[in-house]
């Protein structure tokens, strides 16, 4: 669905994915409720028949007790011990032809008695009550089983329990030919026999079918879930409409607004029109503050060069690209914001800056051109910020080493040079695709050859806290250790993916406890190696004589530890 109303050619996908997901989250909803009812009704049918059963096999137990315990010695006191009457005096008999009566008018409810070895056949054990048998002889203080067994295809709720052999009941179960005539004349010599007092006699169960309650169960889930979608559907459509009229439409007005982009442009956007928004916002951001930070330059001319799009913002500058007009050569273009331009301290690092940037000379440092008033024109810098490179995952292990020996070799150079650069962030650094690395930024270093103009005017700590070391949070500037520590972050960083501290406002001395209270590297990355561990914990020891003494033993000792692991 396209935005006619107000002309425009992106294509919704905001609103697919809102539907798409708004769908998946109510049909999911719907199964789940059905799921969640079938499992519930189940539930039920099986307690019910758990009672049932139960109930039914208690009161068999309980006919089986009374022959034993009154009819049978009745029947014995009656006609003498030697007679057998089957009719009134066999618990088995009594019991099963009973439950068989009871059977033709609850048809429901099925009563078995069971055993391996019967007088009677048709009391013969299948192959599920053999493995009953089993679990029954395993362990004899199990006196109780319940489950749902499946037997030709359809599904029942059986309780059992054992019987076991009392010793009057040898009389019937012990030797064929000790047994009354009555019970051999009847089943024959074979089964029932060899059996002796505390034996296993046999298990009484009741089955209920509930294959149909089940099947009844889950045709009602499905209804259910029937019911559930067509509401879903209904319920889908009005959100639809909804999100059409309250978001989509304003949203399209606010892309007509914001949106500097051509209608055939728009229409091939990747994302949805929050994306396009954003991209938006962020371009007009970028634009914003461009005009903030470099408002003193003329619309878009700098003598003979044409400022183009920002690079980065530094500590006193912000970095263009821009061109020659004449010869179309790509520059970089170095801009002291407004407000430094106009304060006399600021201006004072500013020019600092661009002395550093004129006068020194490393491989890491952007090449000079010219400067025109107060703007510094430097060779074309290219590149990905390290930051970038850092952001929500650590360096690239072929990386790591490249980068941190040439920021070492840059740094040791500066403290040759009698520089401390006081400043030194992932967001400065550039990094080219042949893996150099470019530094965009100095504008808190201060040289010994030159007054310190923070130190002068006792200003509080200058840059951000989070790479900062405590002495410089503390206000000491000019300690070449101070940059170690810096570099010591970075490294920290790049190995891990995670800063040692979070980025919440504090006061100083709550940053100078954050940084006493260093938290290992491992607790991020568990593989880190303790020797590499230890080398970022004394790059960044909190007192400043635990530390690396100089750049060249950090980088020694980093060096040592790539060669060790591969890196």
């Amino acid at each position: 669905m396209k935005i006619k109303r107000h002309g425009q050619g992106a294509t919704t996908n905001l609103k697919k994915r809102f539907f798409l997901w708004s769908a998946l989250i109510l049909l999911s909803g719907g199964l789940l409720l059905s799921v969640l009812s079938f499992w519930n009704t189940r539930r039920l049918l099986m307690a019910d028949a758990m009672t049932k059963s139960e109930v039914i096999l208690r009161e068999v137990e309980a006919i089986r007790s009374y022959v034993k315990e009154e009819l049978r010695p009745k029947m014995v006191e009656l006609h003498g011990k030697d007679t057998l009457i089957i009719e009134a005096m066999s618990t088995t008999y009594i019991s099963t032809t009973i439950m068989a009566r009871f059977a033709e008018t609850m048809p429901d409810y099925i009563y078995r008695r069971a055993s391996l070895n019967p007088h009677n056949p048709r009391n013969l054990a299948d192959p599920f009550e053999e493995e009953m048998f089993d679990w029954f002889e395993e362990d004899s203080s199990r006196l109780f089983w319940q489950g749902v067994v499946k037997k030709n295809g359809d599904s029942f709720f059986i309780s059992m329990v054992p019987d076991y052999f009392a010793p009057a009941c040898i009389r019937c179960h012990g030797t064929a030919e000790e047994a009354p005539h009555e019970l051999t004349d009847r089943y024959g010599m074979i089964g029932g026999f060899r059996f002796k007092a505390g034996d296993l006699a046999g298990i009484n169960s009741v089955s209920i079918p509930v294959s149909t309650s089940l099947r009844e169960a889950w045709q009602g889930s499905i209804v259910f879930f029937i019911i559930t979608l067509s509401g879903s559907l209904a319920l889908l459509w009005l959100l639809n409409l909804l999100f059409q009229r309250l978001v989509i439409e304003r949203l399209g007005e606010m892309l007509s607004i914001v949106s500097a982009k051509k209608k055939e442009d728009r229409v091939h956007s990747p994302g949805d029109e929050l994306d396009v928004l954003q991209a938006s916002l962020g371009s007009l951001k970028r634009y914003v503050r461009s005009a903030r930070k470099g408002s003193s330059l003329q619309p878009n001319f700098i003598d003979n060069y044409v400022v183009t799009q920002p690079i980065s913002a530094g500590s006193m500058s912000w970095l263009y690209e821009g061109y020659a007009v004449q010869s179309k050569e790509k520059v970089s273009l170095k801009i002291g914001f407004d407000e430094v331009l106009q304060n006399p301290l600021y201006r004072a690092c500013l020019e600092t800056e661009m002395q550093l940037f004129e006068n020194m000379s490393h491989p890491c440092l952007p090449q000079f051109l010219e400067r025109v008033g107060d703007v510094l024109v430097l060779k074309r810098i290219q590149g990905r910020s390290l930051f970038s490179l850092l952001h929500k995952e650590r360096l690239d292990q072929q990386l790591l080493l490249p980068v941190f020996s040439q920021l070492f070799d840059l740094i040791s150079s500066l403290h040759a040079a009698g520089i401390v650069h006081h400043d030194l962030r992932p967001q400065i650094f550039l990094v080219t695709e042949t893996e150099q690395v470019r530094l965009t930024d100095m504008g808190l270093a201060a040289s010994d050859q030159q007054p310190d103009p923070i130190m002068a005017a006792g200003l509080g700590p200058q840059g951000d806290l989070l790479y900062m070391a405590p002495e410089l949070i503390k206000g000491k500037r000019g300690d070449p250790r101070s940059d170690i520590y810096g570099l010591g972050v970075l490294l920290y960083l790049a190995a891990t993916g995670h800063l040692p501290f979070s980025d919440e406002r504090r006061s100083p001395q709550k940053w100078l406890q954050q940084k006493e209270q260093l938290a290992s590297p491992r607790n991020y990355r568990a593989s880190l190696s303790q020797s590499f561990e230890e080398i970022i914990l004394k790059a960044m020891a909190f007192d400043a004589n635990a530390r690396y003494q100089w750049v060249e033993d950090l980088r020694e000792d980093l060096e040592k530890e790539g060669k060790q692991f591969g890196l």
